[in-house]
């Protein structure tokens, strides 16, 4: 199976260029001006358009109970609308519940995405318990393909939360291993300090209140502090102040570190919670001041974040609806996967910054380089060729039922096809009936 990509934009890990890029049995075979004739090959005119490398979204929720509430995406429908708008890979999460072992939760989170997603995906890994045992089967794992950890400072109630002596002693264990760490930075002391504070207060604008910026700046701090102590590698997940932001740049002199954002921060801010449906927005960590929304939308033109994500964690209307009188009780979660290309095209107009952020950095991230995030000699054969003069769409996160944090807002972004692992699964922005089912772990 062979595909020639013809005079496109072609976006390189170090250079941009207009050139063709050949894919031959889902690898890519050869990039530069191809002038040889290749029997049995189809061509795509790309002339005028971007060529960049698939797109991969390394922080999503699907098929997930959470709470007392399933998500309102599977990996079929979140796998749709990701290749739909050029994203290849999603990454999603196997969270050990208390009392249960990882390896229940290897196989069930497993056991949702092969066969049900279209697009290609890997998994983080949260273990909840670190004794002897646990460590060998972690250890069969990471040779088994799995590649990073996620680990948390808050989430006491769900079994999730790490003190910070603890936490060092895990990101200890994980860099012997080799491995990178994702942390959820809260902290729980500040965070049980301002939920007291906020006892008795069921709007939804408390939920800004009840976890205030302050605990996620404490506990990048502490996170950077025992980072410089276990030399582990560490990428900090859904920054949402630009205090925490500097923090982390500060400290990448030094450090292997890196941190992502989500398009929640740099386009929505807390005054949503005062409008009628404020409930659907809530999400943690919540949106923050117009003040801080404004800094962050700064940052993002000076470097500072590595990778953009979603945090893609969506819950269906009536599920939002059913406890609105009290934000406590709201599923926390916003969906995201649909709307995260057009909203950071928006943000940058340069598909160069498209190809590094939502590629090659994710790629490096995740464990999944050089395999994936870049168009390059021997690698998955996983493109996107894209327009950005097209009719205007409306943005949509989701092909389920739920609420669009967006609504209203459109793109020219034009998805024309999507190649993964070197055969065409999408075609003018819909998914090939025929190729549907296509994902494989990455």
């Amino acid at each position: 199976m062979r595909t020639l990509v013809r005079n496109g934009t072609v976006y390189l890990e170090d250079r941009t260029t207009v050139t063709d890029v050949l894919v031959d049995n889902g690898l890519f075979a050869d990039i530069g001006k191809i002038d040889y004739a290749i029997d049995g090959c189809e061509v795509i005119d790309a002339t005028g358009l971007h060529v960049l490398p698939g797109l991969i979204d390394i922080h999503t929720h699907l098929d997930d109970t959470i709470g007392k509430y399933r998500l309102a995406d599977t990996w079929a429908s979140g796998s749709e609308i990701a290749l739909r708008n050029g994203i290849t890979t999603l990454c999603g999460f196997i969270t050990q519940r208390p009392g249960a072992s990882l390896a229940a939760a290897v196989d069930a989170a497993l056991s949702m995405a092969d066969g049900h997603s279209h697009c290609d995906y890997a998994f983080h890994l949260t273990p909840v318990s670190f004794e002897k045992g646990d460590w060998a089967y972690v250890e069969r794992l990471l040779s088994d393909g799995f590649r990073t950890f996620k680990l948390y400072t808050t989430y006491r109630e769900a079994g999730l939360f790490l003190d910070y002596r603890n936490l060092r002693g895990a990101m200890e264990r994980i860099r012997e291993m080799g491995m990178p760490v994702l942390v959820h930075c809260e902290d729980d002391a500040l965070l049980s300090r301002a939920k007291a504070l906020t006892a008795g207060t069921v709007t939804p604008y408390g939920h800004a209140l009840s976890r205030p910026m302050e605990a996620e700046i404490e506990a990048v701090k502490r996170v950077m502090e025992i980072a410089v102590k276990t030399k582990c590698r560490t990428h900090v997940v859904h920054v949402s102040t630009a205090e925490g932001a500097r923090l982390i740049a500060q400290a990448r002199p030094d450090l292997a570190v890196t941190c992502e954002t989500c398009p929640q921060y740099l386009f929505l801010n807390e005054d949503k919670y005062k409008e009628t449906d404020g409930h659907s927005y809530i999400c943690s960590p919540p949106l923050r001041s117009e003040k801080n929304r404004a800094e962050m939308w700064k940052l993002t033109h000076e470097e500072t974040f590595d990778a953009y994500v979603t945090d893609h964690c969506a819950f269906s209307k009536s599920d939002k609806d059913a406890d609105r009188s009290d934000y406590s009780k709201v599923p926390k979660g916003l969906p995201g996967i649909g709307a995260l290309v057009p909203l950071m095209h928006e943000l940058h107009n340069e598909p160069a910054v498209l190809a590094r952020r939502l590629a090659l950095n994710p790629a490096k991230i995740a464990g999944l380089y050089p395999r994936k995030g870049s168009i390059r000699k021997g690698a998955d054969a996983d493109l996107v060729i894209m327009g950005t003069q097209g009719a205007e769409r409306e943005i949509r996160t989701s092909l389920s039922v739920v609420y669009e944090p967006y609504q209203g807002k459109t793109t020219g972004l034009e998805v024309r096809r999507v190649l993964l692992r070197g055969e065409t699964i999408v075609e003018d922005g819909l998914l090939i009936e025929g190729k549907r089912f296509a994902g494989k772990r990455a």
